[in-house]
């Protein structure tokens, strides 16, 4: 089981239509979220929870994703690694306070997670520097064509960072890689 804990205003939405509609192909996605439960897919499982201020006590080596809307990050565990908007200075001073792993996401191209091209439809989103997914695979700098779905660019550079975090073989990002 991983924890991935979200954190930022309930009605920014667009997190939770992804990782509901992408990852219960893959996973079984345990969904929590204003005191209700939704659980999606098979497989190996994902507990999300999806709070403005989470309570992080006794949490460990979860990932924690900083929507758009969050502004400040609860005081997190070191074991943890968080997804942060690098153009939101409260987040990036948040991680730093925190001396948790960070991986960066934003329109710079020194963010760990940037885009280099886009259309009406799909972004190429590009890892700019190796990470190390969960599975302790090392994951080379690379581009990623995605669909938008209606989704903004940051709601989906931190999706898709959060996709090579868990080293998603089986999915259609995994054949890319």
């Amino acid at each position: 089981m991983t924890e991935i804990i979200i954190v930022g205003e309930g009605n920014d939405t667009a997190l939770e239509r992804l990782i509901k509609s992408t990852l219960s192909a893959t996973y079984r996605v345990v969904y929590i979220k204003d005191n209700t439960m939704t659980d999606r897919g098979s497989g190996y499982e994902l507990v999300c929870f999806d709070s403005r201020r989470p309570l992080l006590e006794g949490v460990e080596n979860a990932v924690v994703i900083a929507k758009r809307s969050a502004m400040i990050l609860p005081e997190l565990p070191k074991s943890c690694t968080v997804i942060i908007d690098s153009d939101k200075p409260g987040q990036t001073a948040s991680a730093l306070k925190n001396g948790t792993a960070a991986i960066d996401c934003g329109f710079s191209p020194t963010a760990t997670v940037s885009f280099t091209g886009e259309t009406d439809d799909s972004l190429v989103i590009s890892l700019n520097r190796s990470i190390t997914a969960l599975s302790g695979r090392e994951i080379q700098p690379l581009e990623i064509p995605c669909p938008k779905r209606g989704a903004d660019t940051y709601t989906l550079m931190s999706f898709t960072a959060l996709r090579l975090l868990l080293d998603d073989f089986d999915s259609e990002l995994g054949k890319l890689m």
